[in-house]
């Protein structure tokens, strides 16, 4: 198992590094409920995104993709809801809808989840657009 956490100053890894200070390793039981925990989750029909945002600084078209597709995953999770699309729509409106997209690539190119957001992007208007 790994376990990446993002950090951004001296402060920050310090914290890790005494979190991580009295690591106990999981026994074989818990490994196994992580592991069926983990093949529930991966079961869905959701986009794997972490919300790093990384995607965003430099999409030409402003798109704030980790929160469309966090309306996505909820629609996908929870059924359908006009909750779920007044969501979508306040970002939408914020930035740029799903549809804007006009695949340069640049987020795909700094994911660390390595997904195909311009397809996935498509997906994402076809739901709500």
């Amino acid at each position: 198992m790994t376990i990446l956490s993002g950090m951004s100053n001296q402060e920050q890894m310090e914290d890790n590094l005494n979190t991580m200070a009295e690591f106990i390793p999981l026994d074989e039981e818990e490994v196994e409920r992580v592991n069926q925990v983990r093949t529930m989750a991966l079961s869905q029909p959701t986009i794997p995104c972490t919300k790093c945002r990384y995607c965003t600084p430099g999409c030409p078209m402003e798109i704030s993709i980790p929160d469309l597709f966090t309306a996505y995953n909820s629609q996908k999770l929870y059924g359908k809801s006009g909750r779920y699309k007044t969501y979508y729509n306040k970002f939408a409106k914020a930035t740029n809808p799903a549809s804007a997209c006009i695949q340069c690539g640049q987020c795909e190119g700094v994911c660390p989840q390595h997904l195909e957001i311009i397809s996935l992007l498509e997906k994402v208007a076809e739901e709500f657009e």
